[in-house]
């Protein structure tokens, strides 16, 4: 499924606009919920309230603090999260990218799905694309984001498979930056002209208008190379 996904890591009692365009707003295609870097210690009945009244799949963050954190206590909140909120399915944030860590979040993915986005803010080994629903190849700045290509595997994999969540984007390069992550093979999608520690804080200042235009943005064709590994007889050189 491709669409927006929204990490809403704003509480509605001093965001309540925001909530509210949520709710009146656009069908997403999820809503990530943070409480205090995860589920928090004690429920929150209005923050629950605020994201079931959106309509949208919603997925619990839970921390990971890139595999350093015992798999049992990241599972106590994924548990927490179940315990709380229909959840659709789990967010794991600070995800790592390289194989040796692949095992950890086998096992996390396992107990905590079916659905589970893990959130690696790059590009990972292509094996944490085969363990989740979908996983963030890309967190960070439209600075970031211009210069940032997409391996070759990726093109093999679903659309929704990928997600991109670029933040500091002023609103007259917000189109340049849906371009980028449509030819990146992307799903889901947020893009924000908001930045600091908590890019995260609120909704984009053109969230309406990234709504038009995301997914509406087609996803350009690509050519598979062959399965033997040779060249495209039409991008092979004439020389010989």
């Amino acid at each position: 499924m491709t669409g927006l996904v929204v990490p809403a890591y704003f509480h509605p009692a001093v965001a309540g606009a925001q909530w509210a365009t949520l709710t009146t707003g656009p069908a997403l295609r999820a809503l990530v919920l943070n409480v205090a870097d995860g589920p928090g210690v004690t429920p929150d009945p209005p923050l629950i309230a605020a994201a079931t009244a959106t309509g949208a799949p919603i997925y619990g963050y839970v921390d990971t603090a890139y595999a350093s954190l015992p798999a049992a206590v990241v599972l106590r909140d994924v548990a927490r999260w179940r315990e709380r909120c229909a959840v659709t399915g789990i967010f794991l944030d600070r995800v790592t990218t390289g194989a040796a860590q692949l095992p950890y979040y086998e096992i996390l993915t396992r107990m905590a799905g079916p659905r589970v986005v893990l959130n690696c803010g790059a590009y990972p080994y292509p094996g944490y694309a085969e363990i989740a629903e979908a996983v963030v190849t890309f967190e960070g700045p439209y600075a970031a984001h211009r210069v940032a290509d997409a391996p070759p595997w990726v093109s093999a994999l679903p659309a929704s498979t990928f997600w991109h969540l670029i933040y500091a984007t002023p609103p007259s390069l917000m189109g340049a930056a849906v371009r980028r992550a449509a030819a990146a093979n992307v799903g889901g999608l947020l893009v924000t002209d908001r930045s600091g520690a908590n890019p995260w804080d609120g909704l984009p200042s053109y969230f309406s208008s990234l709504a038009r235009r995301w997914p509406a943005v087609a996803r350009p064709r690509r050519r598979r190379p062959p399965a033997d590994g040779s060249r495209h007889p039409a991008s092979a050189g004439s020389g010989s």
